[in-house]
């Protein structure tokens, strides 16, 4: 087997090296985000994030009749409703 071997100067080292870590912190926040869509229940800040819409949007979709639940002055979201009712706009 030939070994191969690059010289690399310290400047590309930095720069590989800041390009790796980018990349390593979005994969990461990428698998936090996933995460939360596993549960059922959501809070606000997920349920934007599960629909990919801004706070302001689901305002809007609130006053538009989106299923919210208060549990405790609490809203939460079901994930399962949300679909559903999206569902039901498309159609």
């Amino acid at each position: 087997m030939t070994k191969i071997e690059i010289l690399l100067s310290d400047d590309q080292l930095s720069v590989i090296a800041g390009q790796l870590s980018d990349l390593i912190t979005t994969e990461i926040d990428k698998i936090k985000k996933q995460e939360n869509l596993n549960h059922r229940y959501m809070n606000k800040k997920q349920t934007c994030n599960y629909l990919q819409i801004s706070n302001n949007t689901l305002d809007g979709w609130i006053k538009d009749g989106l299923p919210i639940i208060k549990i405790h002055g609490s809203n939460r979201f079901d994930r399962i409703a949300v679909d559903q009712w999206l569902s039901n706009l498309a159609k």
